[in-house]
C-alpha cells in the first residue's frame, strides 16, 4: 500500500475516527482503511474514466467530498456496556461504488421497491453490526439524483434530505451512531413500528453529548423532536 497525503475531507474522517479510538468512553470493535487505487488517486481522472466506461457523469463539485480510500470506516460501542450506544459506517469509494452495480434486492417488499433498488449504488454500509442496512446514491439518467437513500430492514427504503456531500457532512457530525439517517428522513418515529430505531437514536445522541460534546447536536435534537411528534 502506497501512502498518499489525505485530502481535506479525508483528513476530517481520519481525525474523527482517531478521536473515537482515543476516547476512554468508547470500545472500538473494528476499523477499515482500504488502499487508494491509482484509478482515483487523481479524482478528476477517476471521474473522467467513470464517464468514459459507464457514461456516468459526476458533478465536478463532488471533488471536494471524494473519499478516495476503497473503504474507510469504524465499528464502535459504548465502553463497558453490554447494552448501550453504538455506531458503524464503512464508506465506499464513490467511483467504485458506481461501477459495482445495484445492491442485492432479496429483501425488497414489492415491485416498485425492486425497480428503485436497480437505480441505487451503495456508498455506506454496516458489515459487522448484523443490521441489514445501507445508504446509497441513486442514478438518474446517468447522473446522481439530488438525494441519497437509506435502506433499513424491515422498514424498507427512505429518501433522505441529503445530497452526497450532505450525507458525508452528517456522517462526520453523528460519528455514524445507529439510526442517525432517520433524522433526515420523512418518517414519524413516534409510530410504534419505529420504536427500536427511535431508541437507537435517543441512546446515540445522549451518549455523544456526554462523550464527545458538540454544540451542533442541537440540530439533531431538533430533528428527533420533530420526528417524534
Amino acid at each position: 500500500m502506497v501512502d498518499r497525503d489525505p485530502t481535506p475531507v479525508e483528513r476530517r474522517f481520519l481525525d474523527m475516527i482517531a478521536k473515537l479510538k482515543q476516547s476512554d468512553a468508547i470500545d472500538v470493535r473494528g476499523e477499515r482503511k482500504g488502499d487508494i487505487s491509482d484509478v482515483v488517486e487523481d479524482t478528476a481522472a477517476g471521474f473522467a474514466l467513470l464517464e468514459e466506461l459507464f457514461g456516468i457523469t459526476l458533478d465536478p463539485a463532488l471533488v471536494d467530498h471524494h473519499v478516495r480510500y476503497w473503504e474507510l470506516g469504524i465499528h464502535w460501542y459504548e465502553a463497558g456496556a453490554s447494552v448501550g450506544a453504538g455506531g458503524e459506517f464503512v464508506l465506499r469509494e464513490l467511483v467504485d461504488a458506481l461501477m459495482s452495480g445495484p445492491p442485492d434486492a432479496g429483501s425488497v417488499r414489492d415491485e416498485e421497491e425492486a425497480a428503485l433498488f436497480g437505480e441505487l449504488r451503495v456508498i455506506d454500509y454496516l458489515p459487522d453490526s448484523g443490521e441489514n442496512a445501507f445508504a446509497a446514491v441513486r442514478l438518474a439518467k446517468d447522473t446522481l439524483a439530488p438525494r441519497t437513500w437509506v435502506h433499513w430492514f424491515p422498514h424498507g427504503l427512505f429518501e433522505l434530505e441529503l445530497d452526497y456531500p450532505g450525507y458525508l457532512e452528517a456522517l462526520l457530525l453523528t460519528r455514524g451512531f445507529y439510526g442517525w439517517q432517520f433524522l433526515y428522513a420523512d418518517v414519524r418515529l413516534a409510530d410504534p413500528a419505529y420504536a427500536p430505531l427511535a431508541d437507537l437514536i435517543r441512546t446515540g445522541l445522549d451518549f455523544l453529548a456526554a462523550a464527545l460534546p458538540d454544540p451542533r447536536y442541537e440540530e439533531l435534537e431538533t430533528r428527533l423532536a420533530d420526528r417524534l411528534r
